[in-house]
């Protein structure tokens, strides 16, 4: 039992090394002293962070810093519009960073969000509720997929929950419903947001005849160990859907690729950021 629990620290340690690299001591929406605090806060614990005048509650200190330095620094979903109500979907809320984002860049917009995981959902209808107009924003505790059934969903605990991957190794489920996400495609879509841990690999091509009806659309992509890599088929599918595309590393799996090194989790991560061309 001891071995156990000490691989698995070790396990979300090198998860922390690979994916924070927060380089200065402040982010956006937190102070200096602030984030000092939440840095030495205990891993995968929940508590409250000041952010940007109020509070927000986070499931792992880690994976909050994290998420605010991708969102609010980087602006990895920055986007665009005309339409002063967009419609955005987000696959993959988690405890509702970026609906944050989203609503702060536009106050209007109608949002459909999307969570499975039982505990991070409840921290996302508090954050929502304290923070944002609930009237603009639909909830759904329900997991994207490419039909409506029951799976079996790997609780992490922060930023890797799946239906794919059991990356805390502790085999921490629980059932979640989930849902066809064609059903939700059949109209013009500002931007989609999907970021689920591996079920993506799937879900584009279902989704491809829809795709459309999507202006922009971010995706991360998480290369699924002992299966074919499909990055080339997914690049090409958006690209047959009208879109141009931009890669950036979401996180560093493998330091020495000549070397025989083996990835621990998955083989490539990597933000794919798709928009239309001005042709």
């Amino acid at each position: 039992m001891i071995e156990q629990s000490l691989k698995f620290l070790t396990k979300v340690l090198r998860k922390s090394i690979r994916i924070v690299n927060i380089k200065r001591s402040t982010l956006p929406g937190i102070s200096r002293f602030e984030f000092y605090r939440l840095k030495n806060f205990r891993r995968l614990n929940q508590g409250q962070a000041h952010f940007f005048g109020g509070k927000f509650i986070f499931s792992d200190n880690i994976g909050f810093l994290h998420s605010v330095e991708e969102i609010f620094k980087d602006e990895v979903y920055k986007f665009q519009t005309e339409n002063k109500k967009p419609l955005i979907i987000d696959c993959g809320s988690n405890i509702g960073l970026s609906l944050y984002y989203f609503v702060r860049h536009f106050p209007n917009a109608r949002i459909l969000a999307f969570e499975p995981d039982e505990q991070i959902y409840k921290i996302l209808e508090a954050n929502v509720k304290n923070r944002m107009n609930e009237g603009n924003i639909e909830l759904r505790q329900e997991a994207v997929w490419i039909r409506e059934e029951q799976l079996i969903f790997f609780s992490e605990g922060s930023l890797a929950g799946s239906t794919m991957v059991d990356f805390s190794s502790i085999n921490r489920t629980q059932n979640v419903k989930a849902i066809d996400l064609n059903k939700y495609l059949n109209q013009n879509i500002d931007f989609l947001k999907i970021d689920i841990e591996g079920a993506e690999n799937e879900l584009i091509f279902h989704i491809s005849e829809n795709l459309k009806n999507v202006k922009n659309l971010f995706l991360e992509y998480h290369g699924l160990l002992n299966q074919p890599q499909n990055l080339g088929e997914i690049l090409n599918l958006i690209s047959n859907a009208g879109f141009e595309y931009y890669l950036r590393v979401a996180g560093e799996t493998i330091q020495f690729p000549f070397c025989n090194e083996k990835p621990s989790v998955f083989n490539q991560q990597l933000n794919i950021m798709c928009y239309r061309g001005n042709n």
